[in-house]
Parts: structure tokens; sequence; C-alpha cells
């Protein structure tokens, strides 16, 4: 059986024109990045019906949300795994049990955490805990391979809003541009929690995930237009000429800037304004195990954090 962990729609049509997010209110956080749910009973139905009626060659994020990413020692967390394009929280996903290869809380001066709660499987949010320890942490996830097959046309349009120029031509060249094509795929999640407001270190710790995205300086005190870097991994090495996306969600608007990697793979993003960001890449290859069923495989990478105060 092919596992799918995209979002897709079931009759899809030309009927959707725009970024999804302009079509209805996103959550809102406040300043100390605490989330407040604003929706209403119309624009959830509204969305329900945009989703079943655009158009989406688009593979969609996950994205790990706390609830509230700046919390007081002892203060309890909701966790909330999310899954939606453009950052914007179409589904909140539940603790899989299949699918989530570790689930960790990482500390500066103790052991990672486990967060998996075997009672928690198939409920949501996928965590709530407290932290006692003041500094930076980082919670990570990794989720296990998944398997999609798309249209040919709906392949390269995926490519081309990915950046995935190289695979592209590729497929011009082997004469594959028009044929469907076959992905597995894997997910490493991150998000930087600050704890009493003391920021530490940790938010430059490699964990050593096949993709991973590392800052080089702390995203949690970026003030508006401050230029942040971020180096981009590829078993532990720097990966170059790849498209860096970050998205940031400012009111009810969603800011979507992107760049490349250059050849010590860091790119620099200048963020506009402070408050929720994800930062994202897709990098893909030929799938070269035999025993699998896919011409092509992906490693997709996210980072979530509160940008300033």
């Amino acid at each position: 059986m092919i596992q799918l962990d995209f979002l897709n729609c079931s009759k899809p049509t030309m009927a959707c024109h725009g970024p999804f997010h302009t079509w209805f209110s996103l959550p809102q956080r406040t300043a100390d990045g605490t989330i407040n749910y604003m929706k209403t009973l119309t624009s959830l139905f509204a969305a329900s019906f945009i989703l079943c009626t655009c158009v989406s060659a688009k593979a969609h994020d996950y994205w790990i949300a706390p609830q509230n990413y700046q919390p007081q020692s002892g203060q309890s967390i909701a966790v909330k795994l999310f899954v939606g394009d453009h950052f914007s929280e179409e589904k909140e996903r539940p603790l899989q049990q299949k699918m989530t290869v570790d689930f960790l809380l990482h500390s500066e001066t103790v052991q990672p955490k486990n967060l998996i709660d075997n009672e928690r499987f198939t409920k949501m949010p996928v965590a709530q805990f407290a932290v006692n320890q003041p500094g930076t942490h980082i919670i990570s996830m990794q989720r296990d391979w998944a398997q999609i097959e798309m249209t040919g046309e709906k392949f390269h349009q995926y490519l081309e809003h990915e950046g995935l120029h190289d695979i592209i031509a590729q497929r011009k060249k082997t004469g594959e541009a028009d044929k469907p094509g076959t992905e597995r795929y894997r997910r490493y999640l991150k998000s930087l929690i600050v704890v009493d407001g003391k920021r530490t270190a940790m938010w430059s710790q490699a964990l050593g995930h096949k993709l991973e995205i590392i800052p080089l300086s702390d995203p949690t005190k970026a003030k508006p237009n401050d230029t942040v870097e971020f180096r981009v991994l590829l078993d532990s090495k720097a990966l170059a000429n790849v498209q860096l996306a970050a998205l940031g969600r400012h009111g009810d608007k969603i800011t979507d800037m992107h760049t490349t990697t250059g050849k010590n793979g860091v790119a620099s993003l200048k963020l506009p304004h402070t408050g929720e960001w994800l930062v994202r890449m897709v990098y893909l290859r030929r799938c070269e195990q035999k025993d699998v069923k896919a011409d092509w495989e992906s490693f997709w990478t996210g980072l979530t954090f509160w940008a300033g105060s």
C-alpha cells in the first residue's frame, strides 16, 4: 500500500486563484508567541470549500507549531503538528505511530527527552509538556518514508515551485518530462522555544538529521529587517545551490521569501517583521534503491521559530 502524507483535492479544478491565505483569516498570535484562534465557522466552511476546489500541484509542508514559543518555566506547552501550503494551517495532524521515527526535546545540559507518549497516538496535539530549565530548546521530529505518484504535468509544476530546475532538465534529457513521477520522501522538522526569555546557544546545535537547516545567528533575536544566515546540511555536509524558502506570519498576511544557498551551503534572509517563521526546503534526487518502487526520493526539512521578544 502506498502511504500518502500530502493533502490532495479530490476533484481539482481551476477555481482557486491566488494564495490560499487570502481567502480566510489566519490564527492570530500574541506578541509572546501564544496562539489565539480567531477563525469563525464561516471562514472554516469557506476554507474547506476552497481546499476541495482549488488545484494543488504543490506538495504540502509539515511543521511543528508550539502554541507558545516563549513559555515560562513549568508552564504547560501544547505542541501541534500542521500540514498545509504557504504556511496556512490547513489541517492539524495527530501523533502517528507508524510515521514517527523520533520526537525529541533537546536541551543544552541534559540528554534529549523522548516526547512520544503512547497514549497520544492518533490524538491531537502531538505533545503537551512543561520545561523547567530556562534557555533555548529544540523540539524535533523525524518522519518515516511516504510515497506518492503525480502526473507528468503536476510533477513538473511541483519541481518548478521548489526550484528543482536541475531535475526538470534531467527529465527533459531522458525523455521523462511528460511521464508520471513516483517519489518517496521523508521529513525532518525542528522548532525553537525560549524558556523564561533566556536565550542560549542551543539554536546553533546540529541534530544530525539527513537534511537540516542550521541558523548561523540566533533567529529568535531578529528584529524587523534583520538579516539571518542559515546553513543547509545534507548528510552533515554543506548543500550548495538549493532553494531555501522562508514563510512568516504577520497578522493575517503571509510573507513568502526565496533565496539560494552558496557554495558553503549558506543563504541569507532579511526578515521584514517579527513573529512566527517557517524556514524550509526540499532536496530531491534519483532513487537508487533497487527494492523501492520509486523513481525519485526527496528529503524535506523545516525550522519554525518566533522572531523578536
